[in-house]
């Protein structure tokens, strides 16, 4: 039986590790998707020393200018609806196209609630900053196509993150409502909020922690292999 502080510290020491295992899980996740559109940072959530789950930052991530007709970002807090097998599910991510049907649609080929389809021939669509869309037809008139239904919801942690850009309430009981706050900007695609920089700077960090404490653990087994080592000499 060990005697004296190092059992507490070697075990508080895997602890420190863990925490900071789970942490660099989250930033190489976060900088893998540095350049995916309309994704949001992930936090690690501490309980003491433990990383306990994770939280989605929902911060506005810049613009990019595209010039296409169907990139689209958003500016304010609302969600595009897209139309899965699963059901509605809810992204930041506005790179759509056309499917064969002329849906307008987003890049797993489901179809974004409202958008409506664009006419076989037209020249242009228009996507106003409320949602409204309208396709230029062969002969120059403009038609009205569809409205992009974009909700908002009160807490945003009310979501859950599913795969790399899409988001599902965690209960029933959280309900979308019609956004208020929120306006679309055709052209643009929302980057990721993922700062490239600072999160290598946390990885370089976060593995010299665990380097230290990785030290630690090392240098407490070695103190204990050279005490059986002595004892066996003793009571030889």
């Amino acid at each position: 039986m060990f005697v004296g502080p190092y059992p507490y510290q070697v075990n508080h020491t895997y602890v420190g590790m863990l925490a900071q295992e789970e942490r660099m899980n989250l930033t190489s996740n976060n900088m893998a998707n540095v350049n995916t559109p309309g994704y949001k940072k992930d936090v690690p959530v501490f309980e003491g020393f433990l990383v306990k789950q994770s939280k989605t930052y929902f911060g506005q991530g810049p613009f990019e200018l595209t010039e296409k007709d169907l990139d689209v970002a958003i500016d304010g807090p609302g969600f595009f609806q897209i139309e899965t097998p699963n059901g509605i599910r809810y992204t930041r991510n506005g790179t759509f196209h056309v499917n064969s049907d002329g849906q307008i649609v987003n890049t797993d080929g489901y179809a974004v609630v409202g958008a409506g389809f664009v006419p076989e021939g037209a020249r242009k669509v228009i996507i106003e900053p409320e949602g409204r869309v309208q396709a230029i037809n062969q002969d120059g008139d403009f038609e009205d196509i569809g409205q992009f239904e974009i909700v908002e919801f009160d807490d945003p942690n009310m979501l859950q993150k599913e795969g790399y850009d899409s988001y599902v309430p965690k209960s029933p009981a959280f309900v979308a409502a019609p956004a208020e706050n929120t306006r679309l900007e055709q052209g643009f695609l929302e980057k990721s909020n993922v700062n490239a920089v600072n999160e290598s700077v946390q990885m370089i960090e976060l593995y010299r922690i665990y380097e230290a404490l990785q030290k630690i653990v090392q240098t407490k087994q070695e103190m204990d292999d050279k005490a059986i080592s002595q004892l066996g000499k003793l009571s030889g």
